[in-house]
């Protein structure tokens, strides 16, 4: 039977056979255009069976020699590879639907002892290597996380239960069950533009889950507090791209800080979310184990930001995100709830890619 995947997954088995034939990416600059500075791969690491380390050494040219829990057991010319990956990146991006099968990437899968098409899951990072370039020459397996932008736009942060932010209603005059029938399109902005003309006020007093609160906190103590008022002036249709939140929240006061101040903690926290953390793991702040972040683009180029350089990934991150809505009912949220005798709505933390 043969294997399916999605174009993020097909996308993370591209990176790898990319590599395996040229055995490097070029460096992006905050526009995700190519820098003319190329890191080179010399070694990736794979764990696709319990109790195997699979390295792949990209040291030698022409080839890759496949080495299983430290015995060399193949080496693989790489001559020609170059064309089946360009086939297999044109297979990604015309497929039209969700899962699909691309037959010449299986086929390649047991040539370069492969099982899965993509990391296990339970590795944080989608690709672990070493690398080295003019700069830098790192001898310690560092992590990558891969981000496709073929076939639409990718999340930076998915929604779950973890990512509701939690709002106390304070001096609403009107019925809240009548409040949670209203089902337009923009039904959440609505529900809550009634309980402001009614009366009510909004206010931030927590988030569902404690762990991402206290992972939040680690970015920057006020962090909860940013990111919960830029979702509700999203989620109140005053803004929907990052850049365009951080104006909404520094023009209105919400804190102390200057615009730069906010900027400077949102770019963090955006590079801390696309380097693995995530709501309901705590997050211990130590970056060392992470090398960068590898970008498929829509025209199959291959991109690379490095921690060294990580300014223009911040930039990068900053200028291209925006909050987005996921589905109210599997999330739970953008519904009045009475709880204690006072009232409450939750609204529901989604960080996707402009494009």
């Amino acid at each position: 039977m043969s294997l399916t995947a999605n174009k993020g997954e097909w996308s993370e088995l591209y990176v790898l056979y990319s590599l395996f034939a040229d055995h490097k990416i070029v460096a992006a600059d905050n526009n995700l255009e190519p820098t003319g500075h190329f890191y080179n791969f010399l070694q990736i690491f794979r764990n696709d069976n319990p109790g195997e380390q699979i390295v792949y050494d990209l040291s030698h040219q022409n080839e890759v020699v496949i080495i299983s829990n430290g015995t060399s057991v193949k080496r693989v010319s790489v001559c020609g590879l170059s064309n089946k990956v360009k086939r297999i990146f044109d297979k990604i991006k015309c497929a039209q639907d969700r899962t699909f099968e691309i037959v010449e990437a299986e086929k390649l899968m047991p040539v370069f002892s492969l099982t899965k098409i993509k990391a296990n899951s339970t590795q944080k990072a989608d690709l672990v290597a070493t690398i080295k370039d003019d700069i830098i020459s790192e001898t310690e397996p560092y992590g990558f996380s891969i981000k496709s932008r073929v076939g639409g736009a990718s999340t930076l942060l998915n929604a779950s239960s973890g990512t509701n932010f939690i709002y106390k209603i304070i001096g609403f005059n009107a019925d809240y069950d009548a409040v949670n029938t209203i089902s337009t399109k923009s039904k959440v902005r609505d529900r809550l533009n009634v309980i402001i003309n009614n009366g009510g006020r909004i206010a931030s007093v927590g988030m569902t889950s404690n762990v991402f609160a206290d992972n939040l906190k680690t970015v920057d103590t006020q962090m909860p507090q940013i990111i919960s008022e830029m979702l509700l002036e999203y989620y109140l249709g005053h803004g929907r791209t990052v850049v365009e939140l951080c104006d909404v929240i520094y023009e209105k006061r919400r804190f102390d800080l200057t615009k730069t101040q906010i900027i400077s903690k949102i770019r963090n926290f955006l590079k801390i979310i696309a380097l693995g953390m995530v709501p309901q793991s705590e997050w211990n702040d130590r970056l060392s184990s992470y090398g960068g972040y590898i970008v498929v683009r829509e025209d199959g180029v291959l991109l690379c930001y490095h921690l060294y350089n990580e300014d223009a990934f911040k930039d990068y991150l900053f200028n291209n995100t925006k909050f987005d809505t996921p589905s109210t009912a599997r999330h739970d949220f953008g519904a009045v709830y009475e709880k204690n005798g006072e009232l409450f709505i939750n609204l529901n933390l989604q960080i996707r890619f402009i494009k």
